[in-house]
């Protein structure tokens, strides 16, 4: 509501109707969910988790092959980013409607759209580099260092996380 309705269609729209908006379409979303929910335990998609996780298939690839090559070659064109982006869903829309790949199990199509991806960004920064690397921001407003609270309750995770595993394995 906030960066759609009043970032591009009504800037001048009150805080009011603008919380009010985000209500009704956050009813509206809770409402299809719930509506769509039962028709996923239909055999077709082999459950719940299995259909979320398969969706999700859209999303992973392209964003993890644009922040992970955007890191390691900091004369990647901005264009690089887009095309994992947009051409993630593409591709592994491709291996989902395909038929001789219905056989491959779903996290295998992800890997192969993310390393079809990752080719594709390799061939752009080797065709059109920047000129100059890309720089991250100095925020020197942030502190960066890690206060021992922190480190604590990482550790008392990891301790808990092992704990578990020991006892319920």
């Amino acid at each position: 509501s906030i960066d759609i309705y009043k970032g591009l269609i009504n800037a001048d729209a009150s805080e009011k109707k603008t919380v009010w908006l985000g209500r009704i379409i956050s009813v509206t979303v809770v409402v299809i969910g719930c509506s769509l929910a039962p028709a996923l335990d239909n055999p077709a998609f082999g459950g719940v988790f299995k259909y979320i996780q398969q969706f999700q298939g859209y999303i992973w690839p392209g964003v993890v092959a644009a922040f992970t090559l955007g890191f390691i070659l900091p004369k990647a064109p901005s264009m690089a980013g887009v095309s994992a982006l947009v051409g993630g869903p593409v591709i592994y829309g491709i291996f989902q409607s395909t038929e001789s790949m219905h056989g491959l199990f779903f996290l295998h199509q992800v890997f192969f759209t993310f390393v079809i991806l990752v080719v594709i960004m390799v061939a752009m920064t080797l065709i059109c580099p920047l000129a100059e690397p890309r720089k991250m921001p100095v925020r020197g407003d942030i502190a960066l260092e890690t206060e021992p609270v922190v480190k604590i309750a990482g550790a008392l995770v990891i301790a808990g996380v092992i704990a578990f595993f020991i006892i319920f394995r």
